[in-house]
C-alpha cells in the first residue's frame, strides 16, 4: 500500500498538471476569441473602406468622363460661336459696302433727276427751234452740224437714259441690301444661340469641375482611411498571431509525456483535401499566408472523430481563425488540431480513443464554408498531417 501511495501523488500531479493547462488554454481561447473577434471587426472595416475607395474612384472616372463630353461639346460650341460671329462680321461689312453703294447710287440718281429735269424744262423752252439755230457739235459724235432742238432732244433722251438705269440699279441694290439684313438678322440669332449654348455649357462644366475636385478629395479621404483601416488590420493580426503563438506554447507544454496511443492517426472526416498544408492564397484576405494544417472538405454536421488517442487540452471557441476548436494531447510531444466545428462533443481533461466523435463539422471563425481545418503539431510546431494519415 505504501508503494502505490508515490505513484498516486505522480498521477495526482498529472492530473493537476493537466488541469492548469486546460485552464490556462481555456484563458488563452477566451482572449483569443476577443482578439479573433477585433481581427473580423478590422477586416471588416478594411473590407468596407476598400469597398467605398472603389465607390469613390468609380464616382471621380465617372465625372471625369462627363466633364471631357462636357469640354468637347464647349470646344464644339466655342468654334460654332466663332464661326457665327464671323459670319456677322461678314455680313456687316458687305451691308456697309452697299450701303456706301446705294448712298452714292442715290446722288447719282438726284442728279441723273435734275438733269432730265433741266433738259425737259430747255425744251420746253425752245420748242421750235427756230431760235435755236446755232452750230452745235452732235450729240453722237458724228461731227455733223446739228439743229439745236434736236441736240437738246437728244441729251435729254440720254439723261432720261442714265436715270432710268441708275433707278434700276438703285433697284438692285436695294434688293441685295435686303437679302444681306436677312442673312445678317438669321446670323446674328446663330450668333445668339451659340452664345447662349456657350454660356450653358460653361456653367456645366464649372459645376463638373467643382464636383470631379469634390470625388478627388473623397477618393483622397476614402484612401487614408483605407490606410488606417490596413494598419489597423495588420496591428490586429499581429496581436493574434502573437496570442496564437501564445498557444502553440501552451500545447508544447502540455504535449509531453509518454506517447498515448501508435504514432499513427485516422483521417477525421472522410473527404477530399481542399486546401493543403502550407503557404497559399487565404481565401478571405487574398493575401498570401501560411496555411498550418489541411483542410477536408465535409458537409456541415458530419461527425468528427479523434485521430488518435488522447487527451483534451482545449475545447472551445479558439483563435487563429480557428473558431470552434479541439486541442488533443496524443503524448510524446505530438497535439491534433480540428477547427471551425459548428459544435463540440468533448470537454477539456477529457480522455478520448481513437475514432471517438469529438465534434461536428461546421464553418465558424475565418472560414468561407463547411469543411474540416486539421492540423498536426509536434513539441507545438505545425507539420504537414499527411505525413500521419
Amino acid at each position: 500500500m505504501r508503494r502505490l501511495r508515490p505513484f498516486a501523488a505522480l498521477v495526482l500531479v498529472a492530473l493537476a498538471t493537466v488541469t492548469l493547462s486546460g485552464r490556462a488554454l481555456g484563458q488563452q481561447s477566451d482572449k483569443q476569441q476577443q482578439l479573433q473577434q477585433e481581427v473580423n471587426e478590422a477586416g471588416a472595416a478594411e473590407q468596407a473602406a476598400r469597398t467605398q475607395l472603389v465607390q469613390a474612384q468609380a464616382e471621380r472616372q465617372r465625372i471625369e468622363a462627363s466633364l471631357a463630353d462636357v469640354t468637347s461639346q464647349l470646344d464644339a460650341a466655342n468654334q460654332r460661336l466663332t464661326a457665327a460671329q464671323a459670319e456677322v462680321d461678314r455680313l456687316g461689312f458687305v451691308g456697309l459696302v452697299l450701303q456706301a453703294k446705294a448712298d452714292a447710287t442715290e446722288k447719282k440718281l438726284v442728279k441723273a433727276r435734275n438733269d432730265v429735269r433741266h433738259s425737259a424744262l430747255l425744251l420746253y423752252q425752245h420748242g421750235d427751234g427756230a431760235q435755236m439755230i446755232g452750230l452745235l457739235g452732235s450729240a453722237d459724235g458724228s461731227g455733223q452740224l446739228v439743229e439745236g432742238t434736236q441736240y437738246l432732244q437728244r441729251v435729254s433722251d440720254k439723261r432720261q437714259d442714265d436715270a432710268r438705269r441708275v433707278t434700276k440699279l438703285k433697284t438692285q441694290l436695294q434688293s441685295q441690301q435686303h437679302d444681306v439684313a436677312t442673312q445678317k438678322q438669321a446670323a446674328d440669332e446663330a450668333r445668339a444661340q451659340a452664345a447662349d449654348e456657350k454660356a450653358k455649357l460653361d456653367d456645366l462644366a464649372a459645376q463638373q469641375q467643382r464636383a470631379r475636385d469634390g470625388a478627388a478629395a473623397a477618393e483622397q479621404a476614402e484612401n487614408a482611411a483605407l490606410g488606417a483601416a490596413v494598419a489597423q488590420h495588420e496591428e490586429a493580426d499581429a496581436a493574434l498571431q502573437a496570442e496564437s503563438a501564445k498557444v502553440a506554447a501552451l500545447a508544447q507544454s502540455a504535449g509531453g509525456g509518454p506517447a498515448l496511443g501508435d504514432g499513427t492517426f485516422i483521417w477525421p472526416v472522410p473527404g477530399s483535401i481542399t486546401s493543403p498544408f502550407g503557404y497559399r492564397t487565404d481565401p478571405v484576405t487574398g493575401g498570401s499566408a501560411f496555411h498550418a494544417g489541411i483542410d477536408i472538405g465535409a458537409a456541415c454536421g458530419t461527425p468528427i472523430k479523434a485521430a488518435g488517442t488522447g487527451n483534451v487540452i482545449s475545447a472551445g471557441f479558439n483563435s487563429g481563425g480557428y473558431g470552434n476548436m479541439t486541442l488533443i494531447n496524443h503524448g510524446g510531444g505530438l497535439t491534433s488540431l480540428y477547427g471551425h466545428q459548428s459544435a463540440i462533443a468533448v470537454s477539456v481533461g477529457q480522455s478520448v480513443t481513437q475514432g471517438q466523435v469529438i465534434g461536428y463539422v461546421g464553418s465558424t471563425g475565418k472560414s468561407t464554408g463547411c469543411h474540416l481545418h486539421f492540423e498536426v503539431r509536434v513539441n507545438g510546431n505545425p507539420v504537414d498531417p499527411r505525413s500521419y494519415l
